[in-house]
């Protein structure tokens, strides 16, 4: 075909149709080797499973694997963040902003303890890990849930003006990412949910409760 000669309408409709049925297999592929990795995770533990492994238990060839995923790390970054945005939209009903953070957190880590303890601390391995992007990225995401819902009870007139934003959003993730190291130094016999619970009943409400103005908005 020259460069500017047109496909008739029948052929260019069946090419995109085509291309709309590759994109759909591949995406499912990509999911059968994410929930592949999931199971055999649980099961086995990260360090007995191999890509081998996930790709017999996905049903697809060894080099598919590699068409998504540099490296098995990269899987279990996948895996952890699959559920966190319905868990900030739910958060963000939740009513007043300690509750909001509360829901966020309280959701996050009963999902981590879902996922298993296995995956959780591979994960742990990948964050500190300077050269994994994708445990950086989900640092910055915690981080950006946080201090947004931290802005907008500014915004809408529930926390005073000068609230120390940035401040407050590092030490709440802090505590969240120091029950969850915890959980998995521990190797399971730290119950984090428990961590983040009493640190939401005891001392989150005590942090925000000197920028609260004396009456709130009823926030939705």
């Amino acid at each position: 075909m020259m460069p500017h000669e047109r496909l008739p309408a029948r052929s260019f409709y069946r090419m995109v149709n085509f291309m709309g049925t590759r994109q759909i297999a591949a995406q499912q592929t990509r999911l059968n080797i994410i929930a592949a990795a999931e199971k055999l995770i649980r099961e086995r533990g990260f360090e007995n499973v191999g890509v081998i492994d996930i790709t017999n238990e996905a049903g697809v060839a060894k080099g598919s694997f590699y068409t998504y995923f540099k490296k098995k790390e990269d899987v279990v970054c996948e895996v952890t963040h699959n559920d966190y945005a319905a868990f900030e939209e739910k958060s963000k009903k939740a009513g007043t902003v300690d509750r909001q953070i509360a829901c966020f957190l309280d959701e996050s880590m009963r999902y981590n303890v879902a996922v298993g303890l296995n995956i959780c601390q591979q994960w742990l391995k990948n964050v500190v890990n300077p050269a994994e992007e994708l445990g950086r990225d989900k640092l910055a995401y915690d981080r950006r849930v946080i201090q947004e819902l931290l802005s907008s009870a500014v915004e809408c007139g529930e926390l005073k003006k000068g609230v120390p934003v940035e401040r407050i959003t590092e030490t709440i993730v802090a505590v969240y990412y120091g029950a969850v190291a915890i959980w998995a130094i521990t190797n399971g016999k730290t119950d984090p949910v428990s961590l983040i619970r009493s640190f939401e009943k005891d001392s989150l409400n005590v942090i925000l409760s000197k920028y609260k103005k004396p009456t709130n908005r009823k926030r939705g």
